[in-house]
């Protein structure tokens, strides 16, 4: 986005920005898609709401905020990809309601991710099982089978930093047919009644592959160089992901990337300018509340590294902007939030009473309305074999069975020197604070 600087021009997420509070220091409290959107539907961190790895589900016994506010008289819809639940089968109209409406959805329309976009189960007389609503938008398109063939040339033979445009018209693009069903659903949304929607694109996660128009806008941008590292203090495990990750990787190779990053995130932007439009249009940009955030970030290159799953910035900061209407204006915070925070903060937005001890987030509301100037101490993230504090200055990596991190971002703020041995006080202090032994 414009406002992070990289070269990429979002003229409608500036939008929302004009008229918001811009968290320049969001977290996620798990740099991968499912624990992490996991944590912003229970407000909790995922080893709290069972959530620690990619291919769990929610379990159904955790409290979501949605269905606090589908309790409460909201409609409450998602549109998009939500890695709630791994059970393929329950994607789109094979049966989304039980399960999506036991998460709290009124109204899903739930769309697969994109690295399961091109599988899906074949019946013994050889035809296609469809799992997802895309999918069989795709095949009454004609074009199943090219983005099936493609996607899995990309996954299977290709390296993980290949790039190049989709093999999709520009219409037909995921995130594309994402926006078009949010626009859908704001056309017809019936005011008299309170509702929540969730816009979720797929990108710019990998497999990158914008549609075309989107890579003619960047053009030939030059983007800002991967951060180098030796890797000297790195833990083992990080040092071989990362020389299976760059193996054949040249610096233009890196700008091509970029390139094709910065059109995904371009392609995204106009769909959130049509979606503006519509609130435009219908004259409810007065009562509705915008919130632009992301479930994760990603390393496009640096330390080596691609996409995410690691404990570094460029997979744990994510942008965050809350846009209340006649209450907040264009202005930046430095508080230390997380992207968990936002399921109190929409409750109280709503006016739900919650059991503020059964969720770790933290409303933010405190911060727009200038009543503190933080509301905790500490970031944290997880994963199932690593887990990260930061507070505000020094950011400790606790990587089991393997070697720690800690890092004066004050002072190192590419993460290239581990200065774990001599801040041996920094690393007991923070020990005091971590939440999972």
């Amino acid at each position: 986005m414009t406002q992070m600087g990289g070269g990429i021009k979002t003229p409608h997420i500036d939008r929302i920005i004009r008229k918001g509070v811009f968290f320049d220091k969001a977290s996620c409290t798990s740099p991968l898609c499912t624990p992490s959107r996991a944590s912003l539907a229970t407000g909790k961190y995922p080893h709290n709401c069972g959530v620690m790895v990619h291919d769990a589900s929610l379990p159904l016994d955790q409290i979501t905020y949605y269905q606090l506010l589908r309790k409460n008289g909201y409609r409450t819809a998602v549109i998009g990809k939500t890695d709630l639940h791994k059970d393929y089968h329950y994607y789109g109209k094979n049966a989304p309601l039980p399960v999506m409406y036991h998460y709290g959805f009124t109204d899903p329309d739930e769309v697969e991710g994109k690295m399961n976009l091109a599988f899906y189960p074949v019946k013994e007389d050889g035809t296609k099982e469809l799992v997802g609503p895309y999918q069989r938008y795709l095949e009454t398109k004609g074009v199943l089978d090219s983005i099936t063939k493609d996607y899995h040339k990309r996954l299977e033979k290709l390296p993980v930093w290949y790039a190049e445009k989709s093999v999709l018209r520009d219409e037909d693009f995921q995130d594309t047919y994402i926006g078009r069903k949010a626009c859908e659903f704001l056309e017809q949304v019936d005011e008299e009644y309170p509702w929540h929607l969730m816009v979720s694109f797929a990108g710019p996660h990998d497999p990158w592959d914008p549609p075309e128009y989107a890579l003619s806008k960047v053009g030939d941008t030059i983007y800002p160089p991967s951060i180098e590292d030796d890797m000297q203090g790195k833990p083992d495990w990080i040092k071989k992901k990362a020389q299976n990750q760059s193996y054949g990787l040249t610096p233009e190779k890196v700008q091509n990337l970029k390139k094709h990053y910065a059109a995904s995130v371009v392609a995204i932007d106009d769909c959130i300018g049509r979606i503006l439009d519509v609130l435009e249009r219908r004259e409810m940009c007065q009562n509705t509340v915008v919130v632009f955030c992301a479930d994760h970030g990603e390393m496009l290159g640096d330390h080596n590294l691609f996409q995410k799953s690691v404990m570094y910035e460029g997979a744990l900061r994510i942008p965050l902007v809350i846009n209340i209407p006649g209450y907040t204006n264009e202005s930046r915070n430095h508080a230390l939030v997380e992207l968990m925070d936002l399921a109190p903060t929409f409750l109280e937005l709503a006016g739900v009473d919650y059991n503020i001890k059964e969720m770790d987030g933290v409303s933010i509301l405190p911060l727009i309305r200038e009543e503190k100037k933080e509301i905790k101490k500490f970031q944290k993230s997880e994963l199932h074999n690593t887990m990260m504090l930061f507070d505000g200055r020094y950011k400790w990596i606790r990587n089991y069975n393997d070697e720690d991190e800690l890092y004066d971002l004050t002072k190192d703020s590419q993460e290239r020197h581990n200065c774990i041995k001599e801040k041996q006080d920094i690393l007991a202090y923070m020990r005091q604070y971590t939440f999972r032994s």
